[in-house]
């Protein structure tokens, strides 16, 4: 009895360490199908290494992905700080005209004219547009009228569309 029990628990552990494989063990009722069809037995395997290519394609996308989105991340930050820096430049650019304005607008209009006029026609401009208007009027009525057309034009945004002499 002793023996029995034995060479039965033998037999139980060998099938559960070593299983069978199911196309020995029971053929199924499917499997008749698939071995008289060669084209159906040459599939599976097809199928099974297409779905493992496109699994690791897959995974592939999702770290280049990841890449992309990480350098993305990064250049919008650069791009922000860009922003930022451009903006501190603009307004210390405009602080610094808004002090010339005031310096100008203390001249005399023949002072404050010739020292225009020495301007390049945009700095002249800047300065000129925010100016208070009577005295920015008094220091272009002494002015060359010519130039004064240049300055008037880039002051309303059309820039260099007098013609020159």
């Amino acid at each position: 009895m002793v023996k029995a029990h034995r060479a039965a628990s033998a037999i139980l552990l060998a099938a559960l360490l070593f299983p069978v494989p199911a196309s020995v063990a029971a053929p199924s009722s499917a499997e008749p199908r698939e071995a008289s069809n060669p084209v159906q037995t040459k599939k599976a395997p097809d199928l099974a290494a297409r779905e493992r290519a496109l699994k690791a394609e897959e995974e592939r996308l999702l770290v280049l992905r990841k890449e992309v989105d990480m350098k993305i991340a990064k250049y919008e930050k650069l791009l922000g700080r860009t922003e930022e820096k451009q903006k501190r430049d603009k307004d210390e650019k405009d602080a610094k005209v808004d002090q010339l304005v005031k310096l100008f607008e203390g001249m005399s209009p023949e002072g404050a004219a010739a020292r225009l006029a020495a301007l390049d026609d945009g700095m002249a401009a800047a300065i000129l547009a925010r100016m208070k208007s009577r005295k920015a009027s008094a220091a272009l009525s002494v002015m060359d009228p010519k130039r004064v057309a240049v300055i008037t034009l880039k002051i309303v945004g059309r820039g260099n569309n007098f013609p020159a002499e």
